[in-house]
């Protein structure tokens, strides 16, 4: 299963914070399972302002009993995120960056995202000189999105729909 986003580690951790991030929410995160490890989780994080957005981030992982919502503010939970950055042996941590339409996605998934447009969007024909069909990688809540946008329309898929072709 592809996994786009990074490992978490102490720079990673520290540049985001410096960035103004100061919540992070922390979740279970099947994408970047691997063999030999007993769990893997995607952190993503919020600024000081964006409290109410990490909380409701939280709040629909209610069904993740591994859901967390740190405060790196907090001496323990800061503590905790450190642990966390250090790959603990038995544990992948991931880090939700966003992508956006900067992503080049792996030649596989190319060929899918081509399947899916033919099969939903055969009017999308592009021309020599013309507009170009642009596709991005977007992260919410931890879910992974794929925008699609060609000319005057759009279309957003989770990225799990892709992998069906």
């Amino acid at each position: 299963m592809y996994n786009p986003f990074p490992p978490l580690n102490e720079k990673l951790l520290k540049d985001k914070i410096a960035e103004g991030k100061r919540y992070f929410v922390r979740q279970t995160y099947e994408r970047g399972m691997q063999p030999r490890i007993r769990a893997a989780f995607l952190f993503r994080g919020y600024e000081e302002n964006e409290k109410n957005i990490a909380d409701l981030h939280f709040q629909k992982l209610q069904a993740d009993p591994n859901a967390f919502l740190y405060d790196a503010q907090i001496g323990e939970h800061m503590e905790r995120l450190i642990v966390a950055a250090r790959q603990p042996f038995g544990f992948k941590i991931f880090y939700a960056g966003k992508k956006g339409i900067d992503w080049r996605p792996p030649p596989d998934y190319q060929s899918k995202m081509q399947k899916y447009i033919a099969h939903h969007h055969p009017n999308w024909r592009t021309k020599s000189g013309g507009d170009k069909i642009q596709v991005g990688l977007y992260e919410e809540f931890g879910q992974l999105f794929l925008k699609l946008s060609f000319e005057q329309e759009e279309d957003k898929i989770p990225f799990d729909e892709i992998e069906k072709y």
